[in-house]
């Protein structure tokens, strides 16, 4: 991204589930289980029994598991199937090496996005400010108004799906 775009600009990370942290875990259970109830499919799919390997083709990123479901279940539709099979997401799940690449790619964003105090004191040598780290003014007393403006969400994961237990 350029300077005079990244100016005018606002990051926010929509963060991947992370297969080590349990509560992610849940959550993307969680996830799977509202996208099999919602196929209009005769038959339910099982999709929750399979969630390590849709974890590992989708790299825990909603998105691309929205859009691998929807290529499966374009091709279980057009054969007039009862329900979506393991052969049909199979067939449209991203190769290994795709993953890979992909995986690569997140963590150099991840990495861009997260500010190291290395990476502070890199500017600061850039910028002939030497390596003395700047004082950070001591916190005010917080005030009973909120901040930000009346009915402006906040950036957040919300919650999806039904709450059930799917371990």
């Amino acid at each position: 991204m350029s300077g005079q775009l990244s100016r005018r600009s606002v990051d926010i990370h929509f963060r991947r589930y992370c297969a080590d942290n349990p509560e992610d875990v849940q959550a993307f259970k969680s996830v799977l289980l509202t996208f099999q109830q919602q196929m209009p499919l005769a038959e339910v799919p099982d999709l929750v029994s399979h969630w390590e390997y849709f974890y590992e083709r989708t790299l825990g990123c909603v998105g691309i598991l929205k859009n691998w479901l929807t290529r499966a279940l374009k091709d279980a539709l057009d054969r007039e199937a009862a329900t979506v099979i393991l052969k049909d997401l199979q067939k449209r799940a991203w190769s290994v090496a795709q993953c890979q690449r992909m995986f690569k790619e997140i963590q150099e964003g991840e990495r861009q996005l997260s500010e190291t105090e290395t990476d502070v004191q890199n500017l600061r040598s850039l910028l002939g400010l030497g390596t003395k780290p700047i004082a950070l003014p001591e916190e005010t007393p917080k005030t009973t108004r909120p901040p930000g403006k009346v009915g402006k969400r906040k950036p957040k994961r919300d919650p999806i799906g039904v709450q059930q237990d799917v371990s």
